[in-house]
Formats: structure tokens, C-alpha cells, sequence
């Protein structure tokens, strides 16, 4: 139906507001609805344009801010709500899986450098 060209700007526009807006509430429906596609037809073109599903990017997206953090003294339940998890335990153990430590391991192995 339309050019491939026009859906992967789409894709792309998705991908610069999750870059802009990934401290904030977004789920699949709203950044889909906003690029004026279909949740399923969304989901698919971003996997295949990016290799991730739209929900791993955002997440990369946190955790990659969050490790900027953990530089500053921020507590870790502020780092935690300023990039957008709502829950410093999934935050913590999605920190962990992705990064190897925990936040807190992450913090202290940056300051024995």
C-alpha cells in the first residue's frame, strides 16, 4: 500500500520519541497511535529496521542514561524514577541482567577506577 520508504520514516519518527521522551510513561499502543500505525505492523517494521523490539530500545535507552547517572551522587531510587522505571526492584534486577551488576555493584566498581 505505500512506499517502504514513507513506513520506515514512520519507524524512524517512533525511534526519535522514544530517544526524546524515555523517562516518560510509553507503551506500545501510544508510540504506535502517534506514528499512525498499527500496533502489530509498528512492532514488526521496528524489529526489523532496528533488530529490537521497540520495548528492549526504550529499555537500552533507560538503563544507558542510568549508568550516566550512577556517576553522580544521585540516590538510586531517584536515578531509578528519573529515567522512567517505576519500580526500583525491576529496575535493579533489569540493571543487573543487562549490565552484569547492580546498580549499586555498578556504582562502586565505577569509583575503584
Amino acid at each position: 500500500m505505500y512506499p517502504k520508504i514513507y513506513l520506515y520514516k514512520r519507524i524512524k519518527d517512533a525511534k526519535i520519541l522514544i530517544d526524546r521522551n524515555y523517562s516518560n510513561k510509553l507503551d506500545l499502543d501510544h508510540i504506535a497511535k502517534k506514528v499512525h500505525l498499527s500496533k502489530y505492523h509498528f512492532l514488526r517494521l521496528f524489529k526489523e529496521a532496528y533488530g529490537i523490539t521497540p520495548h528492549k530500545y526504550l529499555i537500552s535507552k533507560r538503563l544507558e542514561a542510568a549508568e550516566k547517572m550512577l556517576l553522580t551522587d544521585l540516590p538510586i531510587f531517584r536515578i531509578c524514577n528519573e529515567v522512567g522505571f517505576e519500580s526500583v526492584h525491576s529496575f535493579s534486577n533489569l540493571f543487573k541482567r543487562y549490565r552484569g551488576k547492580s546498580p549499586s555493584n555498578y556504582r562502586k566498581s565505577l569509583r575503584k577506577d
